[in-house]
């Protein structure tokens, strides 16, 4: 992995809800299973609501992303903008660990086994990698999606995302 634009990260966050059993007094019966049931049911209901599905998950999980990346470089390769950073890249090798930063980024499975941004980056900072480059990526990841049939909201959440690691990524 000579150069390469990793342009987002994230990571999945988990809600564990626990549920609790009421608490009698000795000198108090317990309510019959059937009662206790209906006073239990509408706190057991309130903690177990579901978390929202991840971004990967609501993108179209590991499909999505496969087909996600290999237009991504499509559109990137295509633009004399940004192109000049990948010039010697295996991208074969490129799409492969895309695949996975991004799937763990978007909170799906983590098969990232990558190098950390400033340090994947910091080669193409030097070169000259800067925020208009790093605004076309999110441009064409942007585009993509839209391609793709991504709703709007989740498109802008992948930007959101992305922004979110544009220090790293720049070494600032």
């Amino acid at each position: 992995m000579k150069k390469t634009i990793l342009f987002t990260t994230a990571a999945a966050a988990f809600l564990t809800v626990a549920a609790g059993y009421p608490v009698f007094a000795e000198d108090k019966a317990a309510p019959a299973p059937a009662e206790a049931a209906k006073t239990e049911a509408p706190a057991a209901t309130e903690a177990a609501k579901p978390a929202e599905p991840s971004l990967y998950e609501q993108i179209g999980g590991e499909k999505a992303i496969e087909a996600a990346v290999d237009l991504f470089y499509k559109k990137v390769l295509a633009d004399d903008r940004v192109n000049g950073f990948f010039k010697g890249v295996d991208m074969d090798r490129q799409r492969a660990m895309q695949k996975g930063f991004l799937t763990f980024a978007f909170g799906g499975p983590n098969a990232y086994a990558g190098r950390d941004l400033r340090t994947a980056h910091a080669h193409l900072v030097q070169k000259g990698l800067g925020d208009k480059h790093f605004d076309i990526i999110i441009e064409h990841l942007g585009a993509t999606l839209k391609e793709l049939k991504v709703k709007d909201e989740l498109i802008a959440k992948a930007a959101e995302v992305a922004n979110s690691v544009r220090k790293d990524v720049l070494n600032k």
